[in-house]
């Protein structure tokens, strides 16, 4: 993952979870992205 990707997903797990910067900042890159996988990424079946 891109530095530039990373800090997107982090700032959005930050302003919109109640996930504490310092913990999300502490997260390798797969969880980070796991993590905004979980919360906001929409599948088809999600939209049916």
């Amino acid at each position: 993952m891109s530095q530039q990707a990373r800090n997107q997903f982090v700032e959005i797990l930050c302003d919109k979870t109640t996930m504490n910067r310092d913990d999300v900042l502490r997260m390798s890159d797969a969880e980070v992205e796991y993590f905004h996988w979980l919360y906001f990424d929409e599948s088809p079946a999600d939209l049916m």
